[in-house]
């Protein structure tokens, strides 16, 4: 299968890399960075360029079977209001054009999809990363329910804080089992249910327990 990737630099898209590749998998990876995978560069189709820019993901979709997304919220900038909605309501029009229909995205715990009813727990979990991530959260909310509401085959995982962690890769409809999810065993839970119809519009919570 030949994958676009988005977020590919970073500590959960680096290790879906290597997880992707490793199942045999075609990759083609839209990044900024180029060096932060010149380890894999012999293996990957990098495309250099932004995210936000329509024309460098309309190179990544290109002849794509699926797209695999750990885009984060900047870590060193404020977000710009609105673009992660804005990118993935013109990244799901786009992917309708190509007939790309499967996407596995990385959102997080205290997403809310919907109108779901939230557990004391998550109350607090989405007030702390409010005052954490601003508005840039509340924009990744936007835009990840753009993407539930889209006609996609979508898988949306909701980790808590994204850190090494040992133990058991769990999934749970009710909440996360756990406060980390490894970022190695969410990669491979990526790669693992690309082809699962039985996850196609699910948002579990995930953790290593």
């Amino acid at each position: 299968m030949k994958l676009a990737i988005f977020g590919a630099t970073g500590t959960v898209g680096q290790a879906l890399l290597q997880e992707a590749l490793a199942a045999n998998h075609s990759v083609t990876a839209l990044v900024r960075s180029p060096e932060k995978i010149a380890a894999c560069s012999d293996q990957v189709s990098i495309i250099v360029g932004d995210y936000f820019d329509a024309d460098a993901r309309a190179q990544a979709l290109d002849g794509a079977d699926a797209v695999m997304s750990t885009i984060g919220p900047p870590m060193k900038r404020a977000p710009n209001s609105g673009e992660y909605a804005k990118a993935m309501t013109e990244l799901i029009e786009q992917m309708q054009n190509a007939g790309v229909k499967r996407i596995v995205a990385v959102g997080g715990a205290g997403l809310r999809l919907g109108y779901e009813k939230l557990s004391f727990p998550r109350r607090i979990m989405r007030l702390m990363l409010r005052l954490m991530g601003g508005k840039g959260y509340w924009d990744k909310e936007q835009e990840h329910n753009a993407l539930c509401a889209s006609q996609l085959d979508w898988t949306i995982l909701r980790p808590p804080q994204v850190a090494i962690a040992s133990g058991r890769f769990e999934t749970s409809e009710e909440g996360p089992a756990a406060f980390k999810a490894d970022p190695v065993q969410l990669a491979s839970h990526m790669v693992a249910i690309l082809n699962d119809a039985e996850t196609v519009r699910t948002a579990p919570f995930v953790a290593t327990t």
